[in-house]
């Protein structure tokens, strides 16, 4: 599924998308902001947008001012982590802690209970991006294992099809399709898809 492979570095997180529907808030989000150096791509007021306006803006990060996190903006983020995946840092001005296996799980890198200081808005940002950029090595290290498995599973089944009907040792299928991948300029995964459909 479609995501983003765009590098955050602190140097680099200088674009920031700002959702607060509390105007007071929100000013003091925005000074804090601008006086720690961020440029602001859009600000926003309803959550119900937040994906949409992520992926027309492209932010190197979103941060949200909140009352305390709701359905709908949990299931934004939850949308945004899927498919456009960016540092997320949520001031919220009451505890949730019912909520915080589903904050961390909708991508939340930074969640800050009423503490709105502009001086410690870059460093809360630097950790919160760190953070993000760990959490996404490790969600690309985890699917290119599942996808190293499927693909050895794919090749296994296709070796085993070429033994059957072709009556090769192990050794020789291995080679076959090794061969035709090589022949064709295909992955060995994608050859041995083929064999798979044309002989199972």
């Amino acid at each position: 599924m479609p995501r983003s492979n765009r590098n955050h570095s602190a140097a680099e997180a200088k674009s920031v998308l700002l959702f607060d529907s509390d105007p007071e808030r929100c000013s003091v989000l925005k000074r804090g902001l601008l006086d720690s150096g961020y440029r602001l791509s859009n600000k926003l007021t309803q959550a119900s947008v937040l994906l949409k306006q992520v992926e027309t803006h492209q932010p190197d990060i979103l941060v949200i001012g909140i009352d305390e996190p709701d359905d709908v903006i949990l299931q934004q983020l939850l949308l945004i982590h899927e498919y456009c995946p960016i540092p997320v840092i949520m001031f919220a001005e009451k505890e949730a802690p019912k909520l915080i296996k589903t904050i961390v799980k909708a991508g939340v890198n930074g969640f800050v209970v009423n503490d709105i200081q502009a001086h410690r808005i870059r460093p809360i940002i630097n950790i919160a991006t760190a953070r993000f950029i760990e959490n996404q090595k490790l969600r690309d290290e985890l699917e290119d294992t599942k996808t190293k498995l499927l693909n050895r599973k794919i090749i296994d089944r296709a070796k085993g099809l070429l033994m059957d009907t072709k009556k090769l040792s192990e050794d020789e299928a291995y080679r076959s399709l090794r061969k035709m991948a090589m022949d064709r300029g295909l992955s060995l995964s994608m050859v041995s898809e083929t064999v798979i459909d044309v002989l199972a």
